[in-house]
């Protein structure tokens, strides 16, 4: 997977139609040595924190730590990013999760108290999406002690949705979805959308409030027809309508046969 990684990086980079960024040169620099040592570091803190042993093998991904990228472009009239920033596994599993919320991402009317409380005293975060971008989805570890793995939620603006992800299997998806922003939604259960998606408009959120586009831009194939004021289970919809709509525009050698399915899964879902 650490190679599936940094392959994805570099593909991506070699896209010269795109604005990219990325600091994959600093990662390579990582020496086995340091490398060791601050898989001694997590296990000894580890075992004390959780109660249980962690096996060194489950700490392989720690060698892209801190690995970072953006990239964007706008095609037909419609702007779209993606990227990620994989955050260490020491501070992922180790440390506490006030830095999660340095750039607001939890402060929303619709986080209870109860999901405020939850989320700084038994998660953190291992994984941000898009992050140049500030969209504040994060791939997060429910940290439960005397349990591990630990089971693996997607938080976006303060939305907080269950997922079946393990943490190979979450950047097996983003590389397959070419860390496009939004991509978590292909995967996540339709009711889970639904249920925490259908009372809220857009104007309350980060990046799906992309739209509308601009109005001295012409219109999409798309079309126009999403405001501030749509929900953002409309919203959502029409994202992973976009989505599959120009990653085959955007990545012609790849296939997304699965997430133009899931669109239309979920827009069926929608309508019945």
């Amino acid at each position: 997977m650490i190679e599936k990684i940094k392959s994805f990086v570099q593909d991506i980079k070699k896209e010269t139609f795109y604005t990219v960024t990325d600091n994959l040169g600093k990662i390579n620099k990582l020496t086995e040595e340091d490398d060791d040592f601050l898989k001694d570091l997590i296990q000894e803190d580890f075992e004390e924190k959780y109660g249980i042993p962690i096996k060194r093998d489950e700490l392989k991904l720690n060698v892209v730590s801190g690995l970072e990228l953006n990239w964007e472009t706008t095609i037909e009239n419609i702007y779209i990013y993606g990227g990620m920033e994989i955050r260490g596994l020491i501070d992922a599993l180790i440390m506490p999760p006030d830095s999660m919320f340095e750039d607001n991402s939890c402060e929303h009317d619709f986080l209870s108290e109860e999901k405020e409380y939850f989320l700084k005293e038994e998660t953190n975060w291992f994984c941000k999406s898009a992050h140049g971008s500030g969209n504040g989805a994060y791939a997060i570890f429910h940290r439960e002690k005397e349990k591990y793995p630990f089971d693996i939620l997607f938080l976006d603006e303060g939305l907080l949705f269950k997922t079946n992800f393990t943490q190979e299997s979450y950047y097996q998806s983003m590389i397959d979805s070419m860390a496009i922003c939004g991509w978590q939604y292909f995967y996540l259960d339709f009711d889970e959308i639904k249920t925490s998606c259908s009372d809220f408009k857009i104007s309350t959120h980060g990046w799906l409030s992309l739209y509308p586009y601009g109005d001295n831009m012409s219109d999409s194939p798309l079309g126009r027809n999403i405001t501030e004021d749509t929900l953002r289970i409309d919203a959502v919809l029409h994202h992973m309508k976009k989505c599959a709509y120009l990653l085959p525009k955007l990545f012609p050698n790849k296939d997304f046969s699965y997430h133009k399915k899931r669109y239309q899964e979920f827009e069926n879902y929608l309508n019945t």
